[in-house]
C-alpha cells in the first residue's frame, strides 16, 4: 500500500514541480518504521527543509514551493486527507513580496535654467505613492512637529502645494525614548508633511551616503504623497538654487536641532521662479504562496466533531532582506533551521505519530507560509477557513523548538491563560520530561497562535527560546539539539492526547498586566492589528479591559481617524499615538461594514 502511494505521490508532485520550472527532486526520507517520535526523523526533515537547495524558503519563491510539495508529500505518505482548496493539500493566497520602480524623474527650474538629477542622486521610497508633483521648495529642518518636546519645524512656514525638503532622522539633543523617534521616521515625516498640504516630500540622506536602490520594508502600506530620498550633494545644489547660498554649510551633519533662521525653513526666491518637478513610479510585487493543510479524522468522527489544530510556519527569510539581523555585505542564504524547520518537522512527526495513535477528535495539521511577513498564512486561514472555524477546539503552535537549553531545559509555553484547563495540563505532563517551564499567560505574540487567539480559540505556543543565530545565516541544521526536540514533541503529543480526553476547553481572554510590554508609546489603546490587511488599518479585536474594548471597538473595524490624524495604515496609527498623552479622551472614527462610527477612547499609560 505504501509503495503504491509513493508512486502516485511522485507522479503527481513531479508534474507540479515541472510546471513550476524546478529541476530539484524531492528526497526519499527514511523514517522510523515504528511511527514513533524520534530524533532521527526530526533531523531528516530539518536537514532537508534547511538545506541550501531550498534557499531559505522565502515566501513567494520557487524554493518555498518545493518545501510545500515536500510537506504535502509527507502528509499523503501518512495517509492524511487533503484539507486545502478544491480537494488539495494547499490553500493559496496572494502576498506582496517587494516593490519595483522605474521611469522616475526629479528636476527643478530656476532663473530660466533647468537642472535634472539622475538615478544616482535620488530614489523614491518603496512605500511612496506614485504620481507626478510640482511645487516651489521649502526646507523644514527635520520635518518634526512634537508639541510635547517643544519642536515645531513647520512654525511660520507656508507648505500648501509645495515640495517639502527635510533632514533624515532626528536631533541628538532630544529624548530618544519619547515620541520623537516615531514622528521622525520617514513615514512619520510624511504624515506631517501631507497634513500640512505638501505636494511631495524629499528626505536628505546623511552626508556621504549614496543611493543604494529600492528597499522594501515589509509593509504594503503606501504613503499619501510621493516620498523620495535625495543625496546631500544634490540637496545642497537644489537649496542653493533656491537662494540660500552660504547658509547650508554643515546643515546635513548629525547634530542638535536647528535653531534660529534655519529652523524657520529656507524659502524659495522671492520671485517664485523656482519650481521642483518630479514623478515617482512604484509598483508592489505580488506573488502567490500556499498553506499546506491535512486532516486526520478522529475515531468518533461524524463529520462535524471538534478539531484540534497543530501548526507551525515553514517559511523563512530566503537570502535575507527585511527581517534579517545579518549585517554583512555579501548576500547569504538564511536556512532557518530552528526558525522554523524545527517546528515544521515537529508538525510532520506529530502527523505521523497520530496516524498510529488516533484521537477521538480530528486533527488538522497546518504548515503556514508568510509568517515572517506578519502571520499572513495563519491570518488568511482564520479569515477564510477550509473547515468550519467553530469546530476548532484549540490550536497548538510549534515555532523554534530545536534549541532546548541543555543546562536549564527551559521550555516556554505561551497561552496558558487562554483556557482554565491549560495550567494543570501542562504541569501534569511535565513530570516525566522535567522541563523548566516558563508559563506565559497571554495568547498574543509574534507567531501564528496569535491569529487563532484573535478569533477566541484557546492556544498553546511551544518555544525553546531565542539565540544568537536567530534571523541570521548561521541558523543551520547542525546546531539543533534533536534529542531535546524529540522530548519537546513527545511532550506536545501527550498534551494533545490529554486535551482530546477533555469534555470541553473553555476560552478565556487574558487581561494586560503591568509587566507586559505592549507598545513603545506612552499611551496604551489595546487594538490588535490585522497584519494581512493592506487597504488601511484593520483590527482583529481588542485586549480585555483595554481602552479600545471599553470604547466599543470590534474585530473587523477599520480605523479612519484617530483624533485629527487620518489613518490609512498602521504607520499613520503609530504617528497618531505619538501625538497623544495618557488621560486624553480621543475621538476615533471606524468603518464597520458599510457604516462609519465615531467612538471615544480614553487613553491610559502603558
Amino acid at each position: 500500500m505504501k509503495t503504491t502511494i509513493y508512486a502516485l505521490v511522485f507522479v503527481a508532485l513531479g508534474s507540479a514541480l515541472q510546471a513550476q520550472g524546478s529541476t530539484a527532486v524531492l528526497p526519499n526520507i527514511n523514517l522510523d518504521a515504528s511511527l514513533e517520535v524520534t530524533a532521527a526523523d526530526l533531523r531528516a526533515h530539518v536537514e532537508w527543509l534547511a538545506s541550501d537547495e531550498l534557499e531559505g524558503r522565502g515566501t513567494g519563491t520557487p524554493s518555498i514551493d518545493l518545501a510545500a510539495e515536500y510537506i504535502a508529500r509527507e502528509f499523503l505518505r501518512y495517509g492524511l486527507q487533503p484539507a486545502g482548496d478544491n480537494g488539495t493539500f494547499f490553500q493559496t493566497f496572494d502576498v506582496i513580496t517587494g516593490a519595483q520602480s522605474s521611469g522616475n524623474s526629479l528636476a527643478w527650474q530656476s532663473g530660466g535654467e533647468s537642472t535634472t538629477l539622475d538615478s544616482t542622486q535620488f530614489m523614491p521610497y518603496a512605500f511612496s505613492a506614485s504620481g507626478s508633483f510640482t511645487g516651489t521648495p521649502v526646507y523644514a529642518g527635520y520635518g518634526i512637529v512634537a508639541t510635547g518636546e517643544d519642536i515645531d519645524d513647520y512654525a511660520g512656514l507656508s507648505v500648501e502645494g509645495r515640495v517639502v525638503i527635510v533632514r533624515s532622522g532626528y536631533p541628538d539633543d532630544v529624548n530618544p525614548h519619547g515620541s520623537v523617534p516615531v514622528l521622525a521616521s520617514v513615514r512619520g515625516k510624511e504624515v506631517t508633511a501631507r497634513e500640512k498640504g505638501a505636494s511631495a516630500l524629499l528626505v536628505i540622506m546623511e552626508e556621504g551616503k549614496s543611493i543604494s536602490g529600492l528597499k522594501y520594508d515589509g509593509s504594503p502600506a503606501r504613503t499619501g504623497i510621493p516620498v523620495g530620498r535625495i543625496t546631500a550633494a544634490a540637496a545642497r545644489r537644489l537649496l542653493t538654487a533656491a537662494g540660500v547660498e552660504g547658509k547650508i554649510d554643515g546643515e546635513f551633519k548629525k547634530g542638535p536641532a536647528a535653531r534660529g533662521p534655519m529652523a524657520k525653513g529656507i524659502p524659495a526666491r522671492e520671485s517664485g521662479s523656482m519650481e521642483v518637478q518630479g514623478r515617482f513610479n512604484v509598483d508592489l510585487i505580488r506573488k502567490q504562496t500556499r498553506n499546506v493543510l491535512a486532516l486526520l479524522p478522529g475515531s468518533n468522527s461524524d463529520g462535524a466533531e471538534g478539531v484540534f489544530v497543530i501548526g507551525g510556519h515553514y517559511d523563512h527569510l530566503g537570502w535575507g532582506g527585511h527581517g534579517s539581523l545579518y549585517r554583512g555585505e555579501i548576500p547569504m542564504i538564511h536556512n532557518g533551521a530552528d526558525d522554523n524547520a524545527s517546528g515544521t518537522a515537529g508538525v510532520l512527526e506529530l502527523a505521523q505519530y497520530f496516524t498510529a495513535n488516533p484521537t477521538r477528535h480530528s486533527l488538522l495539521f497546518m504548515a503556514f507560509s508568510g509568517e515572517e511577513m506578519g502571520l499572513l498564512g495563519s491570518g488568511h486561514w482564520v479569515n477564510e477557513p477550509t473547515i468550519e472555524r467553530s469546530r476548532v477546539r484549540a490550536m497548538y503552535n510549534l515555532d523554534m523548538i530545536g534549541r532546548l537549553p541543555v543546562a536549564t531545559r527551559r521550555l516556554n509555553v505561551q497561552g496558558i491563560g487562554t483556557s482554565p484547563v491549560w495550567k494543570e495540563l501542562v504541569n501534569k505532563f511535565n513530570d516525566a520530561e522535567n522541563f523548566d517551564l516558563a508559563l506565559i499567560e497571554d495568547g498574543h505574540g509574534s507567531s501564528d497562535h496569535s491569529s487563532f487567539y484573535s478569533k477566541d480559540i484557546p492556544v498553546l505556543f511551544f518555544f525553546t527560546g531565542l539565540h544568537t543565530d536567530y534571523h541570521r545565516p548561521s541558523d543551520d541544521a547542525h546546531k539543533l539539539d534533536y534529542k531535546g526536540q524529540e522530548e519537546v514533541v513527545r511532550y506536545i503529543a501527550e498534551i494533545v492526547e490529554a486535551s482530546d480526553a477533555l469534555e470541553s476547553i473553555p476560552f478565556t481572554r487574558v487581561k494586560k498586566t503591568e509587566k507586559q510590554k505592549v507598545s513603545r508609546f506612552n499611551v496604551y489603546v489595546g487594538t490588535i492589528p490585522d497584519y494581512g490587511y493592506s487597504e488601511g488599518f484593520k483590527i482583529t479585536g481588542t485586549s480585555p479591559g483595554s481602552p479600545a474594548e471599553e470604547a466599543g471597538m470590534q474585530d473587523g473595524d477599520i480605523l479612519l481617524l484617530f483624533g485629527t490624524t487620518e489613518i490609512s495604515s498602521i504607520y499613520d496609527y503609530m504617528t497618531a499615538l505619538s501625538r497623544h498623552k495618557p488621560g486624553e479622551e480621543v475621538p476615533v472614527v471606524v468603518r464597520r461594514g458599510e457604516d462609519e462610527i465615531t467612538l471615544t477612547v480614553k487613553l491610559v499609560s502603558k
